[in-house]
């Protein structure tokens, strides 16, 4: 559609002035039966058929040297941003593994807890005395005790072969 400015300097353009474009436009709208214009009407297009086939682009010389400038450029951007976020992707990953780290820390730490507490329930002396019963164990009687007696050599202990 076009706009009331393009409709009035259509009619201006037509009838020479402002107050002849209004005279126009009323004597064009006087029949009551006559449709008003629709805008820009009267335009005519024409389509002229243009062979290009003969036509040969000319190259241009400076076209790939602004090429290999553009990829530089690219590459070299590239490099300088990737320089720049480094440090602060390693700073995050470490984090990361830092708190994994810590979350295995904490397991172990209960796991060790926990082997403790289970040692000291199978080293308790009533579990102890329990075992022995079980295991039908007694005590040596004075006979089986053999009492060793170190060397005039200074050696501490004496190797006695067994009978």
């Amino acid at each position: 559609m076009a706009t009331i400015a393009a409709s009035y300097g259509r009619l201006e353009a037509e009838a020479g002035t402002w107050e002849d474009a209004r005279r126009a436009d009323r004597q064009e709208r006087a029949d009551p039966r006559r449709l008003r214009p629709f805008p820009n009407e009267r335009i005519y297009f024409y389509r002229k058929a243009i062979d290009n086939s003969s036509v040969v682009r000319q190259a241009d010389p400076q076209a790939s040297a602004r090429c290999w400038r553009w990829i530089a450029a690219t590459c070299a951007g590239t490099v300088v941003l990737t320089a720049l976020l480094w440090p602060s992707a390693y700073d995050r990953l470490a984090g990361y593994q830092i708190e994994s780290l810590k979350l295995d820390q904490q397991k172990l730490l209960a796991q060790r807890s926990a082997l403790e507490v289970q040692e000291a329930r199978l080293l308790s002396p009533e579990k102890l005395e329990q075992l022995a019963l079980t295991q039908q164990f007694v005590d040596p009687g004075p006979e089986q005790i053999v009492f060793l007696q170190p060397k005039a050599d200074g050696a501490l202990a004496l190797n006695v072969p067994a009978k």
